[in-house]
């Protein structure tokens, strides 16, 4: 069996007390743990399975709040949670405590998913790049320095926050935001002949490395702006050999796979991802103007995972219009001279990055693989399937195969299963083994 599914050694795994005056130690406890990240989820999640034969529960006590920090060392790397990067019990489930054993599921959250319940976005932030806006929220409001990579937009926007809370408004402004990777971006001509250009779209989601607001472009290029580093960072291959111990080429090995999505015509016509029309009304001006978006034409200009030069459709659904937008102007704001600002909101964001979202998720597909704690969501793979031929020649299949994002991970401590696995979703929005820009 491979290293990375069999070694693990928890050097401690702690949970202390609401006044930090007790701290129980977890590690002869813990039957199973799992650590979670999403690209679609602002914070990072944990569930911890353990038996005890003595109560944990109401010795402690645990009431919710509780801090929990740990530090394990598997065949892949150390991972880390301690100090500013532990996690905090938010619920308890599952608890039996006849007998005498003692049995509970903690829930855990990063520090950040429970302060976000107790402050909002109160101000009004003036025009400003929108990354200026998620760095504000993040140091000033949620009070975190657990910052990632953090991506610069090429629009500015202002808004006031409506007391919501700042996971809301990090992952509202996502829509509003144009990379600065876009080739061409905003909207051309007005009336009833305008014409939505580029494509826009941002994420923003927490991992290992902290927290992330990246750009839907930079996420598919692998790149951050400037590094040029396009190159997937590991290379899964899926093979129906046995995988022998003690066997370092069997920790990039595919355990096993299905795919959960290839394709789904109906929804994407639905949600209007090949062709939209935005009605755009300027409440100032009292002026209609009408803008079409043609994916086709502008996914041209855009980076992608796969190697398709063009979406796969027929003309007669991607150029149609299956959905109609409607807008109005942002002009409730004034500056400090008493005049209405515009908001700097682009006349079609929603058009373009509704699409743009839909694109990503035309595939999916959830691996199993032998844990690898340097994974994160947001990183780039490469992907190896077989092709299906009745001879099973081994050969890679060259239109499921290819570069994937992570889009979901889990990490899976099973010590005394002897399982410790790494499963992740992962998605493109094309199809061929590899991107015009890679």
């Amino acid at each position: 069996m491979s290293n990375a599914v069999s070694g693990l050694r928890y050097q401690y795994v702690t949970i202390a007390s609401l006044d930090g005056s007790k701290k129980f130690d977890l590690t002869n406890s813990i039957l199973e743990m799992n650590y979670y990240e999403d690209i679609l989820s602002p914070c990072i999640t944990m569930t911890i399975v353990m038996e005890n034969t003595h109560s944990i529960f109401n010795g402690l006590p645990i009431r919710g709040g509780e801090s929990v920090a740990m530090q394990i060392e598997t065949a892949s790397s150390n991972f880390k949670l301690d100090g500013t990067r532990a996690m905090f019990v938010y619920k308890v489930s599952n608890l039996d405590a006849e007998g005498t054993n003692e049995k509970f599921t903690l829930h855990l959250v990063s520090k950040e998913g429970l302060q976000n319940e107790t402050v909002r976005c109160q101000k009004k932030y003036e025009k400003s790049t929108i990354d200026h806006h998620i760095k504000d929220i993040l140091k000033n409001t949620l009070q975190t320095d657990k910052i990632g990579t953090i991506e610069p937009s090429s629009n500015s926007y202002s808004f006031i926050g409506n007391n919501k809370k700042p996971f809301h408004i990090l992952t509202w402004l996502g829509p509003k935001a144009v990379s600065q990777i876009s080739k061409v971006s905003n909207v051309s001509g007005n009336g009833q002949s305008g014409q939505a250009k580029g494509t826009s779209g941002f994420l923003f989601y927490e991992n290992y490395d902290g927290f992330n607001f990246r750009s839907i472009d930079s996420l598919v290029s692998n790149a951050q702006l400037g590094t040029g580093n396009k190159k997937p960072k590991y290379s899964y291959t899926w093979s129906q050999k046995v995988i022998e111990h003690n066997n370092l080429n069997n920790n990039f090995k595919i355990i096993n796979y299905n795919y959960e999505k290839n394709i789904d015509l109906m929804k994407s016509l639905r949600v209007g991802m090949y062709a939209n029309k935005t009605y755009f009304y300027d409440i100032y001006n009292q002026e209609v103007s009408i803008y079409k978006y043609s994916l086709k034409n502008e996914i041209k200009n855009a980076t992608q995972l796969g190697g398709a030069e063009s979406i796969a459709v027929s003309d007669q659904f991607g150029d149609s219009i299956s959905r109609i937008l409607t807008r109005t102007s942002d002009h409730g704001y004034l500056d400090k001279g008493g005049k209405f600002e515009e908001s700097g909101r682009d006349s079609a964001d929603i058009a373009k990055s509704s699409s743009r979202y839909n694109l990503l998720f035309t595939q999916a597909v959830n691996i199993n693989i032998p844990m690898n704690l340097n994974l994160k969501v947001g990183d780039i793979i490469e992907a190896i399937f077989p092709r299906i031929e009745e001879a099973n020649s081994g050969e890679a299949d060259p239109e499921q195969s290819g570069n994937y994002l992570i889009k979901e991970l889990c990490h899976h401590f099973d010590p005394r299963g002897g399982h410790m696995l790494t499963s992740a979703k992962l998605i493109r929005d094309s199809y061929g083994l590899y991107g015009p820009n890679q």
